[in-house]
């Protein structure tokens, strides 16, 4: 919600803060009791090399890295969507190899989105399964609160 647009004022003032406050602890309430079993979101490693291409590859690759980073995982509160399009199909397989197109849908607000812009993938319950970022959801706001939407696929690994 945009306080003003075009020069009209938008219609409803909230109080963002309290918002804010309750869509998190609604999405708490929506996460698993067991903490092993709660999102976490992993990021890639950084590597940095003195001389390298168009593809951060070094030139020289015997050399070592100038710097080498690896953001830590983080589990911030959020909620999240399963949706399998091929239903109890399951594993969907062609002669060309076997894919699984399920997708996890993953709400935030601004503050917890902060902490996983980047990531590579996230697993979430008990089996491991990792669900690499595909795309962010265009945003939508309440006021000076914005909420996110990242879509996830299922990867085979």
């Amino acid at each position: 919600m945009a306080e003003s647009h075009s020069g009209v004022e938008s219609i409803a003032q909230i109080p963002a803060d309290q918002v804010r406050d309750a869509l998190r602890r609604t999405m708490v309430l929506g996460l698993p009791q067991v903490e092993s079993e709660r999102p976490v979101f992993y990021f890639d490693r950084v590597v940095q090399w003195d001389s390298y291409d168009s593809e951060n590859n070094p030139w020289d690759w015997a050399s070592a890295p100038v710097s080498e980073t690896q953001k830590p995982p983080v589990s911030p509160v959020c909620a999240y969507e399963f949706f399998s399009p091929l239903g109890r199909q399951g594993i969907h397989t062609t002669e060309v190899g076997s894919f699984q197109p399920t997708t996890l849908v993953v709400t935030m607000v601004d503050n917890d989105f902060d902490e996983v812009k980047g990531f590579s993938y996230l697993t979430i319950g008990p089996g491991g399964q990792k669900w690499y970022f595909r795309y962010w959801r265009p945003a939508m706001s309440l006021g000076p609160m914005t909420v996110y939407q990242i879509h996830c696929a299922a990867g085979d690994d």
